[in-house]
């Protein structure tokens, strides 16, 4: 798994939202992708799955619950 690359397709698309804040990135279990996220409120996470599909989660959203709905397979359009 490319984590860099995956990183960067979450870096563009909280571009796409207007934020050019400094983000964290970590690598989820089992290989799934990665999490790419803005440590502030309301900066919510985007986790990028190895095919570079992602899901979004609001801040309101725990880690946990985020990586729970991306296992189920949840996906935010592109």
């Amino acid at each position: 798994m490319d984590v860099d690359r995956l990183a960067q397709v979450g870096v563009a698309y909280f571009a796409k939202l207007g934020t050019d804040a400094v983000l964290k990135v970590r690598e989820l279990p089992d290989g799934l992708g990665v999490c790419v996220w803005h440590p502030i409120r309301g900066g919510g996470k985007i986790f990028v799955a190895r095919d570079e599909s992602v899901l979004f989660v609001s801040s309101a959203a725990d880690f946990d619950t985020g990586l729970a709905a991306f296992r189920q397979g949840r996906r935010t359009p592109a």
